[in-house]
């Protein structure tokens, strides 16, 4: 990358290597549990675990009181989360995971995005510890403790361009199913939840309307993720027209971050967002329907 040139929403691992020793550059390790960051994690490397700080638990009453993993945190909360991570306003963000195929890496992306965290300050390292390791790339057990800094306002009200409710999806659920309607909707979770025979809530199935394609296609067997040409192709070839999509969801809004990212950040579809309730609202809610 030429000198002076901003590095886009993805990274490669040979322009983290030039860069990570700077000042105000933060790498984010996310996992579910800190297993994996014991057994090895990028140099300087902190810490963050998914069901912590990137998406809380609770049991609301408008999905009858069942417990959920994926809740979106409060702009406070994510404040909160930047202050122990040591970032400051004006510091570069970069996630990473390890078996998470880039999609814990991208909710954090999407979750600093949805609060207005300066788009050309927060990246997402491409293929992550699979391709920093595969390119013969230092990495570290040593425990990081970050340096925490004061809570500072840096983020903004959500961006709602960024994210679609369930009655924005109900909507574009009615025009999919109607004759010779547009496909509105992206299922990336497994095959086997878009049947309703894997069942991860009240109900099981699938948004009527909702095409399916499986997060994993958007990533290549190195790891990386696909370019923007090579989504737009996945996309035709599952007979969707790239321009009239408009959400992805799965079960959690994870999944669904990875392929919002694939299509909106690297195919320029900027008017997909990410249902980020995912079928932990939409399964859980009787008032909204499901196909099987």
């Amino acid at each position: 990358m030429p000198v002076g040139v901003e590095p886009g929403p993805l990274v490669s691992c040979e322009w983290l290597a030039a860069h990570i020793a700077e000042s105000g550059l933060h790498v984010i390790h996310v996992a579910s549990g800190p297993e994996e960051y014991d057994q090895g994690h990028l140099p300087g490397a902190t810490f963050v675990d998914l069901h912590v700080d990137l998406a809380k638990s609770g049991r609301p009453a408008e999905t009858g009181g069942v417990g959920r993993r994926y809740m979106l945190p409060s702009r406070a909360e994510v404040e909160e989360s930047l202050a122990a991570w040591g970032i400051a306003p004006g510091d570069r963000v970069v996630f990473y995971d390890g078996v998470g195929q880039n999609r814990l890496a991208i909710r954090g992306y999407w979750l600093l995005r949805l609060y207005r965290f300066p788009a050309g300050r927060v990246h997402v390292l491409d293929g992550g510890l699979t391709t920093w390791t595969a390119a013969g790339l230092p990495i570290s057990t040593e425990q990081v403790v970050a340096t925490q800094v004061g809570v500072a306002e840096q983020l903004g009200d959500r961006d709602e361009s960024l994210i679609a409710t369930a009655h924005e999806v109900l909507a574009w659920s009615r025009e999919a199913v109607a004759d010779g309607g547009p496909a509105r909707l992206l299922d990336v979770r497994l095959i086997d939840e878009y049947l309703g025979t894997d069942v991860r809530a009240a109900r099981g199935g699938h948004i009527p309307g909702a095409r399916h394609r499986i997060f994993t296609d958007f990533v290549a067997p190195d790891g990386r993720l696909r370019t923007g040409a090579q989504t737009l192709e996945i996309l035709k070839a599952t007979g969707v027209d790239p321009a009239e999509v408009r959400a992805t969801y799965c079960q959690g809004g994870v999944r669904a971050a990875l392929a919002w990212f694939a299509l909106h950040e690297l195919a320029g579809l900027t008017d997909v967002r990410n249902y980020a309730e995912s079928w932990e609202e939409w399964g859980n809610r009787p008032d909204l329907p499901v196909e099987k």
